[in-house]
C-alpha cells in the first residue's frame, strides 16, 4: 500500500491509470494498420488512403507522390506518423515508414519496474539498383551506403509534406537525428555494420534519448529497418 501511494503521488498531473496500463497509441506493441496493410509494389495511393480512413482518425497530408498521416496526445509529449512514398510511373508504394515518439514513457510491470520506449521507427524501402550494384570495397561499406540512401529517400519523401503541420516537421527532425547518429557510429567503426542484420541489431547511443538498437535487413532489393530507443518492454523488439 505504501509503495503504491508513493508511486501514484509521483505521477504529477497524469492520471494514475495511464501509468499502470499499456496505452493503445502510439502503437507500442504493434504497427498501425496504415503501415501494416500497405504492400510495396502492390498498394496504390487509393489503398493507402482507404487504410488510413478506415482505421485512423488522424491528420492526413498529401503531395503528388507521398501520403502521410499523424496524431498526438499526452499534451504533445507523444506523437506518431505513418508515411508512404510512391513510384512516379505506376504510383504503387515503393517506400513506407512509421515513427512513434514518447518523450515521457511510463509503463510498469508487476514488480514496479519502469519501462519506456522513447522512439520506434520502422521502414520498408525499395532500394535502387545503382546503390545495390555499386562496386564497394567491402560488405560493410555497402551496408553503410544503403543506410545513407535510405535516409535520402526519407528526407525527399517527408520534405514534400513536413510543412503541413508541426508533427511531421518534428518527426522529420527526430528521424534525421537518429539516422545521423547511427551513421556517425558506423563511420567511426565500419566493422560494426556486421551487427545490423543480427537478431538484436546494432546498439548505439542516441544524443538525447539514450540507448538504442537498429536492425537493417536486405531481401533482394527490399530494405527493412527496425529502430528502438529507450528501455522497451520485454518482447517489444520483436513486436510486429
Amino acid at each position: 500500500m505504501l509503495t503504491a501511494a508513493v508511486f501514484f503521488a509521483g505521477c504529477g498531473i497524469e492520471e494514475p491509470v495511464e501509468r499502470v496500463s499499456l496505452e493503445p497509441r502510439p502503437y507500442v506493441w504493434q504497427l498501425p494498420p496504415a503501415y501494416r496493410d500497405v504492400q510495396l509494389g502492390k498498394s496504390t495511393s487509393a489503398d493507402v488512403l482507404e487504410s488510413i480512413k478506415r482505421y485512423e482518425a488522424e491528420i492526413i497530408s498529401e503531395s503528388e507522390s507521398v501520403i502521410a498521416s499523424c496524431g498526438e496526445k499526452k499534451d504533445t509529449y507523444q506523437f506518431w506518423l505513418t508515411m508512404a512514398g510512391f513510384d512516379e510511373e505506376d504510383f504503387t508504394v515503393t517506400r513506407k515508414y512509421f515513427l512513434a515518439i514518447d518523450e515521457k514513457p511510463w509503463y510498469v510491470n508487476w514488480n514496479i519496474k519502469t519501462y519506456g520506449q522513447k522512439l520506434r521507427f520502422d521502414a520498408e524501402i525499395t532500394m535502387d539498383k545503382a546503390t545495390l550494384t555499386e562496386p564497394y570495397t567491402s560488405e560493410n561499406q555497402k551496408r553503410i551506403a544503403i543506410i545513407r540512401k535510405s535516409l535520402e529517400y526519407f528526407r525527399d519523401d517527408i520534405m514534400q509534406v513536413r510543412q503541413d503541420n508541426r508533427i511531421l516537421d518534428t518527426g522529420a527532425m527526430m528521424t534525421n537525428q537518429t539516422f545521423e547518429r547511427i551513421l556517425y557510429v558506423l563511420d567511426k567503426s565500419p566493422a560494426f555494420a556486421t551487427r545490423l542484420d543480427e537478431p538484436k541489431g546494432l546498439t548505439f547511443d542516441h544524443l538525447t534519448l539514450g540507448k538504442g538498437r537498429v536492425q537493417m535487413l536486405l531481401n533482394k532489393n527490399i530494405v527493412t529497418f527496425k529502430i528502438r530507443i529507450g528501455r522497451p518492454l520485454p518482447l517489444i523488439w520483436d513486436a510486429k
